[in-house]
């Protein structure tokens, strides 16, 4: 039973928004020790899927066909040595895979692997084209195995095709798109987009992560704030470093208002894209930040004003089931138009183990109630369409605002918006 009301169902029912998801994806799994979920859970994927269900989201949004990406399409981005080494895994046994995923940096691999990165990449570029072509105004990709880590010639950090670079390359060779906006707000530095792109004015990439001077994954100093970009791209890279854990809501919302969105509009992007990954929510057991799902949907919003509204937000990580489901929730509310008290309301994960759920909580049977009013102060009072709210971290850090303020002073020669 849908669970957001016949009104709000008949309000939205223009709205153009869609979503990709297939069940294949799942099948990319950790073969090591299957009694241990790697965090990187096939079951992410559903949980999402499943929430945006029961709130009657589905209901009203444009399932987009997957289709695995081909291979010209791959070859724009990453070597021939990369895809032959994917494809090879389909033939290997048991053995030979977990020895070859030895080779790379945090890489699990199975027969399934390579198709299920082809579905990642092709069910984003299927949504991408849809958007950009203006059939749809927005949408959510999700899809696994996730993409911003793997590098033109090698995957790692649990990612084996970048999906958000073919997607970007596909859109501009097919003349659909000349410039693309990617704000990646996982909470690890997408390495590998920032490789692929960093020599490039076409292609603005904004990434906000912990840092941890260069101690936190990918651990190596290219997320750090100096690293601009090359040759026509210097100034395309801006790198968001948080110094240590418990970013907040605030602190994104400040560097949202005073990077983000201004770079972003002096940019004018034909498309946004959003590396999604939902690993800085509250509860998440890597990433140890305090991004609420109020917090996504804030970025959301912001971020719909830009690029004519042209908005898909991609999978990327976030490990915590609970924190996953409902910080997606919480971003599709307002690429919906539904108001933030209508319907389902997403919540701030509990701080449960991705590997000990029971059953029933894997399909969201019987899942206990937390009351979260201390906390949601402002929850009910936001109206996506209208304004976006200060949020329950409502001030940032004075680290995480010293953070944003070099950045920008970094920027300036770059961006006269930012002087």
């Amino acid at each position: 039973m849908s669970i957001v009301s016949k009104e709000a169902l008949l309000k939205t029912a223009a709205t153009k928004v869609g979503y990709v998801y297939d069940v294949r994806m799942k099948y990319h799994q950790d073969l090591e020790d299957p009694q241990d979920p790697h965090p990187e859970d096939p079951r992410r994927i559903f949980w999402i899927y499943n929430i945006l269900k029961q709130a009657g989201c589905l209901d009203i949004m444009k399932s987009v066909d997957v289709a695995p990406v081909s291979d010209n399409k791959i070859l724009q981005v990453h070597t021939q040595e990369h895809l032959d080494m994917l494809k090879d895994t389909e033939l290997m046994e048991k053995t030979t895979l977990l020895a070859t995923q030895q080779q790379f940096d945090s890489v699990f691999l199975c027969k399934e692997s390579q198709y299920c990165a082809r579905m990642s990449s092709g069910g984003l570029l299927a949504l991408c084209q849809e958007v950009a072509a203006g059939r749809l105004n927005s949408g959510l990709a999700i899809i696994r195995p996730p993409g911003h880590h793997a590098c033109s010639n090698v995957p790692m950090g649990f990612c084996l095709l970048n999906n958000i670079a073919i997607a970007v390359r596909d859109l501009q060779r097919s003349k659909l798109v000349r410039k693309v906006m990617v704000v990646d707000w996982d909470v690890h530095h997408g390495n590998g987009i920032q490789e692929i792109f960093y020599e490039d004015n076409t292609v603005l990439y904004v990434s906000l992560h912990r840092y941890d001077s260069g101690e936190f994954y990918p651990s190596s100093s290219d997320g750090n704030m100096d690293m601009v970009g090359k040759g026509k791209g210097v100034g395309f890279n801006i790198n968001v470093p948080w110094v240590t854990s418990g970013a907040s809501d605030g602190d994104y919302i400040y560097a949202f208002k005073k990077l983000v969105l201004p770079v972003a509009e002096e940019f004018a992007p034909d498309l946004v894209i959003v590396a999604a990954g939902f690993d800085a929510a509250i509860c998440d057991p890597i990433g140890e930040c305090d991004v609420s799902p109020q917090g996504y949907a804030c970025m959301t919003s912001m971020l719909q004003a830009i690029g004519n509204g042209k908005l898909v937000l991609s999978l990327e990580g976030g490990y915590n089931l609970d924190a996953i489901a409902n910080s997606a929730l919480a971003c599709v509310k307002p690429l919906l138009n539904i108001k933030w008290k209508a319907g389902l309301i997403p919540q701030p994960a509990t701080c449960f183990s991705y590997a000990t759920l029971s059953e029933d909580e894997i399909n969201g049977v019987n899942r206990g109630k937390i009351n979260y009013s201390a906390a949601w102060k402002t929850a009910g009072k936001w109206d996506p369409a209208s304004e976006v709210p200060d949020c329950y971290f409502s001030r940032p850090s004075e680290l995480g605002k010293n953070v944003v303020d070099q950045v920008i002073a970094t920027h300036k020669p770059y961006w006269s918006i930012l002087c």
